[in-house]
């Protein structure tokens, strides 16, 4: 049986047989027959209990994000649409109807037509299968990634052997699904972190382009990954790799990421950052499952080399030197959550580009050995305000690398003209701004500025992090940056905003970097006039700090000035430093003499909350 899984099964209904034999489930659905039922009644009557709000807590916000990923689904295969319609099914997005035979679409199809309510057969049984699991399963409960998995066990087996497909592949080995999806994620980081030393090892050309346009391969593989191809590859790729992952656990998923990058390379090695992403996103539906397993067989990858990647990544886990627990907790915090992003069973969409980010930064801990230096302006303002005023340098919060990423990534966006005038005496007008202007969206990046920030300010995620968490603030490579602000009262300034208490009801809580980042570009004879910067509001987020990120040095003139009168304090930061200030702060920029002024521009964000 074994041996015919690993060269393609021709037929669903054979697959269907051979998948259950092969892992047991059709001996354990008769084992544990009624338990399913059982487990769904369960569920339903926790539903009801919401309903009416006797329970709430985790099972509000699984059954939550069940629902919204319901809708995500493969939601133009006939087994999942609203208004089923078996004649006209199309399956494009995972699921081929030509895939399935006959005999099996007929199958489908009635059970489609039985459910009689707008909702599709598969929607109601996928609904059922991981509500079933998250009461099966408490400490896991429900993650994004688990439904596209379920879901393509309901298009070649019934309701309850798929339920039990998915207990078998989570908990069981050589599969043991379940630490992708734990708590603590050190499943997905090894995972990530055998597949990035695999890429250099099999693919040294593109490994190395990748890391020169600082193209992490947490940006692309993790979904790939998290879902073993199932949310977003042809139908014919993803049966053809469960077939040979049932039978010999995870050789075949690391084969198929190495055989996709490969067919990818020669593209991939003539394209920019932004071009590799685009390329990327589009290239699971140009893949030809066939090609990919055929060269995927061929990759001489043997086990004694995941398990050495593996033991590598534990050792580091056990030494400190990687301390994953201690980097989740900093970046999203437990139980509560920071800008929409949780760690909590009932995660959702977010929780992939948390892996994302925080794998990133796992994988630079070791390189990021710079203090930041931290110059507080707040004395030297006084004598211009009357009193202390908040504003900050922080040195080393980017390396001179990532600035020149910065700059390279600044380059290849669209620039706008700031040209601003304002009416002088009589018929003059005055020019108050002249630079370019490019605004991009990029919540990676703000995050990853915002984290940094955090590590120099110690204490600016103290609002979220329970009391269990304090010995966050001392963890390696931390500690140098934890003394220099210990004696400042800088952690309370940017986490509170305390001078804005008698304008802003309730409490302020940081919550972040704004993600709306502008790149602005000085130019030789380009400035920015004294002006105060206007406030950003988004939803009941209101940003009371500026963030000036300075990329580079070699320009003459442009400085940083702050203004009351005639009175004045020049700031000139080196490139990687990272100017933060108050709002309502009169500044100007300085023109340009020569040379071009990089900046990334963004706002601190904060949320009140009731006293």
């Amino acid at each position: 049986m074994k041996k015919f899984t690993r060269q393609g099964l021709p037929d669903p209904n054979l697959r269907h047989r051979a998948w259950t034999v092969i892992t047991g489930v059709d001996n354990l659905a008769t084992k544990r027959e009624g338990e399913y039922d059982a487990l769904v009644g369960k569920s339903r009557a926790d539903m009801e209990q919401i309903q009416e709000s006797l329970i709430g807590g985790q099972h509000r916000t699984q059954w939550g994000a069940i629902e919204r990923d319901l809708k995500r689904t493969f939601p133009t295969h006939y087994l999942f649409r609203d208004c089923p319609d078996v004649d006209s099914a199309s399956g494009d997005l995972v699921c081929h109807d030509d895939d399935v035979s006959g005999e099996h679409l007929e199958w489908l199809g009635s059970m489609s037509r039985k459910a009689g309510m707008e909702e599709g057969y598969g929607k109601k049984a996928l609904r059922r299968i991981l509500r079933a699991y998250s009461v099966f399963d408490q400490e896991i409960g429900y993650c994004q990634g688990m439904n596209f998995i379920s879901a393509m066990f309901l298009t070649f087996l019934p309701e309850e052997e798929s339920f039990w497909m998915l207990t078998v592949v989570m908990n069981e080995e050589p599969y043991k699904l379940r630490d992708l999806f734990s708590e603590e994620m050190t499943g997905t980081h090894e995972v990530l972190y055998i597949a990035e030393k695999l890429i250099a090892k099999f693919l040294p050309d593109l490994y190395d382009h990748l890391e020169n346009e600082q193209v992490h391969i947490s940006m692309f593989v993790t979904q790939w990954l998290m879902t073993l191809y199932t949310s977003t590859f042809p139908f014919k790729l993803v049966a053809r790799v469960w077939d040979i992952f049932l039978c010999d656990g995870w050789n075949i998923i690391y084969c198929t990421m190495l055989s996709l990058l490969e067919h990818a390379q020669q593209e991939l090695l003539h394209r920019n950052l932004e071009q590799i992403l685009s390329f990327l996103r589009g290239f699971p539906t140009m893949v030809d499952g066939d090609s990919i397993m055929l060269s995927a067989s061929k990759i001489p990858l043997e086990q004694s080399h995941i398990q050495m990647y593996a033991l590598e990544f534990r050792k580091l886990i056990e030494s400190g030197e990687i301390l994953v627990e201690e980097v989740i907790r900093r970046r999203f915090a437990s139980p509560e959550s920071i800008d929409g992003y949780s760690l909590s069973r009932a995660s959702s969409r977010t929780r992939m580009a948390n892996i994302n980010k925080v794998h990133r930064f796992v994988s630079k801990l070791k390189r990021s050995t710079r203090e930041i230096a931290v110059d507080d302006l707040s004395s030297k303002l006084a004598p211009m305000y009357g009193k202390p005023r908040f504003a900050v340098v922080l040195s080393n919060v980017l390396s001179l690398e990532e600035c020149a990423g910065l700059i390279k990534r600044a380059k290849g966006e669209k620039f706008e003209d700031v040209l601003m005038r304002q009416s002088g005496t009589g018929d003059d007008t005055v020019e108050v701004a002249s630079c370019r202007r490019s605004m991009v969206e990029d919540l990676d990046l703000a995050s990853e500025v915002s984290h940094r920030l955090s590590r120099a300010v110690i204490n600016f995620l103290r609002p979220f992090l329970s009391p269990s968490h304090s010995s966050v603030l001392h963890y390696q490579l931390f500690d140098r940056i934890v003394c220099a602000l210990q004696a400042t009262d800088l952690e309370e300034k940017l986490q509170r905003a305390p001078w804005r208490k008698d304008l802003e009801p309730g409490t302020l809580n940081a919550t972040g970097l704004n993600d709306r980042l502008h790149f602005l570009r000085y130019g030789t004879g380009q400035f920015f006039a004294p002006h105060r910067d206007s406030r950003f509001r988004s939803g009941t987020e209101v940003s009371h700090i500026t963030m000036q990120a300075f990329l580079n040095h070699n320009y003459t003139g442009g400085k940083t000035s702050f203004r009351v009168g005639k009175r004045f304090l020049d700031v000139k930061p080196k490139a990687g430093s990272v100017l933060l200030f108050d709002q309502d702060l009169r500044r100007e920029e300085c023109e340009v003499l020569s040379g071009r002024k990089f900046i990334v521009r963004s706002d601190v964000m904060y949320q009140g909350s009731s006293s």
